[in-house]
């Protein structure tokens, strides 16, 4: 039986079962910049923050 390894957000450092990461998305590119990998959380705010930059522009 394997057991699965808890995995670590980068921004707030919880232990979750999955991260997410945008790579290349409409209006943003991260293909340059270190891997950066989020729990459900704050991948969720990251985005909402994109969103609320880009609108300011």
């Amino acid at each position: 039986m394997t057991i699965a390894k808890k995995l670590r957000c980068d921004t707030c450092g919880a232990e979750v079962d999955n991260l997410r990461r945008d790579v290349v998305d409409a209006d943003y590119n991260a293909l340059n910049k270190p891997d950066l990998w989020n729990c459900d959380a704050c991948y969720k705010a990251k985005r909402v923050q994109r969103e609320q930059d880009k609108q300011e522009k």
